[in-house]
């Protein structure tokens, strides 16, 4: 099933946020107050191992999203660089025939002259 650009925006957006606060300090201090009332509870540990097992699962496909994206942008931005050089070539080439056709003509002055001044 495919989503609409709104609703692709909007899950990008909340695997960047993830993405992001597992990657943070605020990240790891959240778990590690997490883990230490779990433990100070003494609730399951096998629960807790469930939740931690699948929460990994998770935040690796965040992870990955994150650089596919990071993927795509970086690819984006390659595209737009290699179209903007190959449109600087154009432009060098353009004037460099122009530069040739301006010194063919110079040469060719320079022989008129040389045949009006009999040198």
């Amino acid at each position: 099933m495919k989503k609409n650009h709104g609703q692709q925006g909007l899950l990008d957006k909340i695997s960047h946020t993830i993405a992001w606060f597992m990657g943070s300090w605020w990240g790891i201090t959240a778990h590690t107050l997490w883990f230490a009332v779990w433990l100070a509870a003494d609730w399951n540990i096998h629960l807790l191992t469930l939740i931690l097992s699948m929460e990994a699962i998770y935040i690796g496909i965040f992870l990955l999203m994150a650089a596919n994206e990071a993927e795509r942008e970086r690819e984006q931005r390659g595209r737009i660089s290699q179209e903007r050089t190959m449109k600087i070539l154009n432009q060098d080439l353009i004037l460099d025939k122009k530069a040739e056709k301006r010194q063919e003509e110079i040469v060719k002055m320079i022989r008129q002259l040389k045949k009006n001044l009999k040198i």
